[in-house]
């Protein structure tokens, strides 16, 4: 199947796949992702491995165009009354998963050692890994299921601040991880260099700076154009989100970060902001969403889970116990809502590309070969079973918080 007519039969298929199960429901994005799976080499071989490589540069516009709209969605305005709260819970619902499952993973090991038969380094190596990886939420999920039920609110302007700010948390935390286990779990201070916390801030700093930038020129190259057409801020938009994935890629930056930092400073200083958000809203955000979900269902390899199934399981049940648990403190701690306190963490559970490419990023590292395939493998099972049950949690939560 060549790739235009397999990306034609995705989008035809994975379409009417989301409008019946809507009919049950259920949020679309489920049979988007589910249409990707079926679709997968990995898994009917319906489609060929090349088609993953031929179809990334689309997945990573459609990930840079989801990122910018929740960076829109972080208009000061709207989240200065949720800003303790969003500081409060972020911290707390990375750090929580963080500990939980790294004392998590060495009892499993303590009382099933024939399910991972690692000396207590080992163990300890893979528990703190794993409980680095737990920190980041993929708000791509979510954020789509708020703009399918036209979700507003206290539960919503939270989990979408949260969501936003704990991807740049996430770098750092694994950044610190690496560097710590490295240096003085492994001995091996050559390895960490990579992932040095100065390397994490030149992520994270550069990602935000550069988004920063260009989100400031498009006001005066709107003026310099005398931009009055839609169709006019359809082209500037995007040409300058490719154009940041581009520059992303060649400095060796966060794409999400950059794009995110770009809509947040649109939606913040940026005088046609509602016209802006407005229109990618009403013309390409449902194309966009059908792509990404699509694509990313399409990468994702089913032949994971039973590889490392008992840690899967461990894994997701430690890190949604951790979510729940860090968000309540989090909203406890600054006295937030009660709906914010009970809801948040129902939206923070989706993962998707960015623990992904970090979980990637150990295979090359000696110090880490003796974890790698199953960190990978557990992190591979773990997302796909998140981005299915991810919207239904975030749908529940935002229905229980009265914002649907």
């Amino acid at each position: 199947m060549n790739l235009f007519l397999t990306i034609g039969t995705l989008l035809i298929v994975g379409y009417a796949a989301g409008w019946l199960i809507e009919k049950t429901g259920l949020p679309r994005i489920i049979a988007y992702i589910g249409t990707g799976i079926v679709f997968s080499p990995h898994t009917a071989g319906v489609t060929e491995t090349a088609t993953l490589q031929s179809t990334a540069p689309l997945l990573e516009i459609a990930l840079a165009f989801i990122a910018f709209e929740v960076g829109g969605a972080l208009e000061w305005g709207k989240i200065k009354a949720h800003r303790k709260a969003i500081t409060s819970i972020t911290v707390l619902a990375s750090l929580s998963p963080f500990i939980i499952i790294t004392f998590g993973v060495l009892a499993f090991g303590y009382f099933w050692p024939e399910q991972l038969s690692f000396s207590f380094t080992v163990l300890l190596l893979l528990g703190l890994m794993l409980g680095a990886l737990a920190s980041p939420t993929d708000p791509t999920a979510t954020f789509a299921v708020m703009h399918q039920y036209k979700a507003k609110g206290d539960v919503s302007d939270t989990i979408v601040g949260v969501a936003a700010l704990d991807d740049a948390l996430g770098v750092l935390l694994f950044s610190l991880t690496i560097n710590t286990v490295s240096i003085y779990l492994v001995g091996t201070e050559g390895d960490a260099d990579n992932h040095s916390i100065g390397g994490a801030l030149y992520q994270i700093v550069g990602s935000i700076g550069l988004g920063a930038i260009v989100g400031l020129v498009i006001r005066p190259i709107a003026r310099l154009l005398q931009t009055d057409r839609e169709g006019q801020w359809v082209v500037i938009i995007f040409a300058l989100l490719i154009f940041v994935v581009g520059v992303s890629q060649w400095l060796g930056l966060e794409k999400v970060l950059t794009a995110m930092s770009m809509g947040i400073v649109v939606a913040n200083t940026c005088p046609q902001r509602e016209v802006v958000f407005g229109i990618l809203e009403r013309y390409t955000e449902e194309l966009i969403f059908l792509f990404f979900f699509l694509l990313s269902g399409l990468q994702l390899d089913v032949h994971t889970l039973p590889q490392a199934a008992g840690l899967i399981a461990l894994f997701i049940v430690l890190r949604t116990i951790g979510k729940i648990l860090g968000a309540d403190i989090g909203a406890r701690v600054v006295q937030a809502a009660p709906t914010v306190r009970k809801y948040t963490a129902f939206g923070l559970l989706p993962q998707g590309g960015i623990v992904i490419g970090l979980a990637l990023s150990l295979q090359d590292m000696p110090a880490f070969a003796a974890i790698s395939n199953l960190l990978l493998n557990t992190i591979m099972g773990t997302t796909v079973l998140h981005e299915l049950a991810g919207p239904i949690a975030a749908k529940w939560g935002l229905k229980k918080a009265g914002e649907i």
